[in-house]
């Protein structure tokens, strides 16, 4: 990889712009994330266990399973490597593939539940002490009392969160009894109100487990799909992007901005600004390079490549009357850059 396109795609420039860029914008998807191999190996573990029920997975604002569906969010933070790099380093949050994959665990638990409308269940409403309505009497918030001396719920994390409500209980002593690297007899043994759930959940498994649901819902009703989330990755998790853009040679977000238009109410013609990029791309090669006496017109290319690539992802447009003054304003944007990188080695104009 040439030097120039290392400064433009640099660490701290992907995640300044990650974390400036609109999450819905991010291009954000499971396949080839941790979160892949998480779910393949989930279902694999389900499988084994008799349980063919295929949940709906989708990226959201938090990881969770839709109240009465099958629909099971997953925190969209984890299908992108710079995000959670951004999150080890500035709020200490990180999850392995083994604890994603206990929590995937966890919400299929609640999926299975709904599914099969086991809350209904008479028996299932007396071993986990299913009092009035099962969804109303959820905790509005994550303030509840549990009892740490009590041998009748499982607590794999050491976070009491069975205790927190029947649902939690069952989906955690699910979580529980389909972990083939659990030994859960030797591991709660002496403690029979946890051995009983355990056992009593094997059993609705083997009755339950091969059966079509009752209820589905998959992919309606969904809980703000990452498509609808029109936040900052900085805004969402409150983080400032100062520490990263004072080395993000490639972070051209500003400068472009003051070049393009963002669409909205704009009752002109518009075009796609990275459209008008690339029908003038060897013109503005051609005058960079001739202009900027710089030796490889590779540099020029690649700042002209990055451009449009971060145009496509802000989606900025360009009115068609304006045509001419954007390609005049853009071009210099990039013999700016390419005699930066000819006099001083990076993108980024030394400061005073």
């Amino acid at each position: 990889m040439s030097r120039a396109r290392k400064l433009l795609f640099n660490s701290d420039t992907l995640k300044t712009e990650t974390l400036m860029t609109p999450i819905k914008d991010l291009g954000l998807r499971i396949g080839r994330s941790i979160l892949e191999p998480c779910i393949d190996k989930a279902r694999e573990d389900m499988a084994s266990f008799g349980v063919e029920l295929e949940p709906h997975f989708y990226l959201s604002d938090t990881y969770g399973c839709i109240e009465g569906t099958t629909n099971i969010a997953l925190g969209f933070w984890d299908a992108d490597k710079t995000i959670r790099e951004i999150l080890r380093e500035t709020k200490d949050i990180f999850r392995d593939e083994g604890d994603i994959l206990r929590l995937l665990r966890h919400e299929i638990g609640h999926a299975f539940c709904y599914a099969f409308k086991l809350y209904q269940v008479k028996e299932f409403r007396e071993v986990f002490k299913v009092e009035g309505n099962f969804f109303q009497t959820y905790p509005k918030d994550d303030r509840y009392r549990w009892n740490p001396w009590s041998t009748d719920f499982v607590n794999p994390e050491g976070d009491f969160y069975a205790q927190k409500h029947p649902d939690d209980d069952f989906a955690e002593t699910f979580a529980v009894a389909v972990d083939p690297d659990e030994n859960w007899r030797e591991r709660y043994r002496g403690r029979k109100g946890v051995l009983r759930k355990i056992q009593f959940v094997r059993r609705l498994i083997r009755t339950y487990g091969r059966k079509k649901p009752l209820t589905n819902h998959n992919g309606k009703g969904l809980h703000l799909p990452v498509e609808e989330m029109k936040q900052t990755t900085a805004d969402f998790f409150r983080i400032s992007p100062r520490m990263y853009i004072l080395n993000a040679e490639g972070y051209l977000d500003p400068e472009l901005r003051t070049i393009f238009r963002t669409p909205g109410r704009i009752k002109k013609p518009v075009q796609p600004s990275w459209a008008l990029v690339n029908r003038y791309r060897v013109f503005i090669e051609k005058t960079v390079v001739s202009q900027s006496r710089i030796k490889d017109p590779a540099v020029v290319r690649e700042i002209i490549a990055k451009m449009a690539s971060r145009l496509k992802t802000m989606g900025l447009v360009c009115l068609e009357d304006e045509e001419d003054r954007a390609l005049a304003m853009l071009t210099g944007l990039v013999l700016l850059k390419a005699v930066s990188f000819r006099l001083f080695g990076r993108f980024k104009l030394p400061s005073r």
